[in-house]
Formats: C-alpha cells, sequence, structure tokens
C-alpha cells in the first residue's frame, strides 16, 4: 500500500510540473509575437474584410478585439457617434477617404521601434494611400494597435 501511495504521490508532481512548463510556455509565447508580424496579420485581415464589404469595426468585432486595444475602439465608437461633420471622418487605420480598394499584397511593416511594453512602426500599402504610423502598446501580454496617424513621407 505504502509503495502505491508513493507512486501516485509521484505521478501527481510530475503532472503538477507538467501543467506548470505548459502555462508559462503558452503564456510567453502571446508576447513572443513581434509588433511587426501582429500588424501583418491585423492588415491583411482588415483589408480583406473591407475588399469583402464586411465592416471590420462592426461585423468583426472579436477579431478587432484581438489586435487594437479597449481604449482605442472606445475612441473609435464615441467619434463615429458624433453628428456629421464633427470628428475623424476617413478610415482610422489607412488613414485616408479614399473609396477604392487597398489589397493585401502591398503591405509593407517598417521602421519597427520597441520600448518597453510600446513600440512604433511605418506601414505602406498600395501606391497612392498614406503610410501610416502605428503606435502599440502590450495589453493582455499581446501587442496591440493603440493609435494610427499620418506617417511623414
Amino acid at each position: 500500500m505504502k509503495l502505491r501511495n508513493i507512486i501516485l504521490f509521484c505521478a501527481l508532481i510530475v503532472a503538477l510540473c507538467s501543467m506548470s512548463v505548459a502555462a508559462q510556455h503558452t503564456t510567453s509565447s502571446t508576447t513572443e509575437r513581434p509588433p511587426e508580424i501582429v500588424l501583418r496579420e491585423f492588415y491583411k485581415w482588415y483589408v480583406h474584410s473591407m475588399s469583402r464589404n464586411v465592416d471590420p469595426l462592426k461585423a468583426g468585432k472579436a477579431t478587432l478585439k484581438k489586435y487594437v486595444t479597449l481604449r482605442f475602439i472606445r475612441v473609435i465608437e464615441r467619434n463615429d457617434k458624433l453628428p456629421e461633420g464633427e470628428g475623424f471622418d476617413a478610415d482610422y487605420f489607412l488613414q485616408t477617404q479614399e473609396d477604392s480598394a487597398v489589397t493585401t499584397k502591398n503591405i509593407v511593416v517598417s521602421n519597427v521601434a520597441i520600448r518597453g511594453a510600446t513600440a512604433s512602426a511605418i506601414v505602406t500599402f498600395d501606391e497612392g494611400y498614406p503610410r501610416v504610423r502605428v503606435s502599440l502598446i502590450q495589453e493582455g501580454g499581446a501587442w496591440k494597435i493603440d493609435n494610427v496617424k499620418n506617417a511623414p513621407k
């Protein structure tokens, strides 16, 4: 009986250690996705949604929350409730009012600068679209977009 208890105790210790290692690996892998990967994934999804006439700010809310901070989502939502002519009236993530469709082929992320829990990068699109400077912060263990502005040429 003692041998059985010792074996069960050892098995329990091994199981607990395995769970701890797995939990650490899962947690660290979310922060290991660098900002440039997050930006490429986001803009590929965003542009693809727009090309299908799907409003990512409404129909893609769950995916949007994966890539964009809650603070920035709230800024966008508050701005959208303002009367016409007041507030920002261009695409928040592309910084343009152009109706023509940008493609996912020419999305380039460059000049990535990371300082602690903040990062910024320049994203360029098809010819004719402005370059944007995207600011990211770490939220919930992942890099998320917190602001987008026109980038200087």
